[in-house]
């Protein structure tokens, strides 16, 4: 059985869930987590999105369009 890669993305949601950030605690729960937080993504309004890119490292501009600002946070989550 492969031995499963743990990201940084994948702590974020440890560490929300769990309380810690070790790897050893991944599981289902954290799983469904980070597949929320990424639905929940597109429901957001153009400030939420400028926190989030915030907390993420990232300044966003709101003046350009949501769709936009969802881009750039998801490919800024794709680089890691």
């Amino acid at each position: 059985m492969p031995k499963l890669e743990i990201t940084e993305e994948m702590l974020d949601a440890i560490e929300a869930v769990k309380g810690r950030r070790d790897p050893a605690y991944w599981d289902g729960r954290c799983k469904r987590y980070m597949e929320n937080q990424k639905k929940n993504i597109s429901d957001m309004t153009k400030t939420e999105l400028e926190k989030k890119g915030r907390e993420l490292g990232i300044e966003l501009d709101k003046r350009q369009s949501k769709d936009k600002l969802i881009k750039e946070i998801e490919k800024y989550q794709k680089k890691g």
